[in-house]
């Protein structure tokens, strides 16, 4: 499977698991408050293998929602051969956002790296 369609599905995934949940997953940056709870409802529960799991989902549905805005491309890093996004030749890695904000639960620290980066690179 090309990287494209992995990510395809993981987005999708993530979605038909919110909807489950109650909620609704857009790739839009109002949506990432959405993305933020999901985590925080995650870590209350205590459960390492959810968090962990959700880490990635919920990383790449972060990314996805930076690319719609800023266009670029995601690719495996040479740095730490992460999956990272590529815009204006820059890398950004929200995987790596996503476990700081599970390190620092602070709510709209998500929300920071996607409106900073759509800030600088927006097409």
């Amino acid at each position: 499977m090309d990287l494209e369609q992995h990510i395809k599905e993981t987005c999708e995934h993530l979605e038909k698991t919110v909807s489950l949940m109650g909620g609704k997953l857009c790739k839009k940056l109002s949506y990432i408050e959405t993305l933020e709870d999901v985590l925080i409802v995650l870590l209350n529960e205590n459960d390492k293998g959810a968090v962990s799991g959700a880490r990635y989902l919920i990383g790449v549905y972060l990314g996805e929602i930076v690319l719609n805005q800023t266009g670029g491309e995601w690719f495996k890093s040479e740095v730490n051969s992460h999956l990272a996004l590529r815009i204006n030749n820059q890398q950004s890695f929200p995987i790596e956002a996503v476990e700081d904000f599970i390190q620092q639960p602070d709510k709209g620290k998500l929300q920071i790296f996607a409106k900073g980066l759509t800030a600088v690179h927006c097409v």
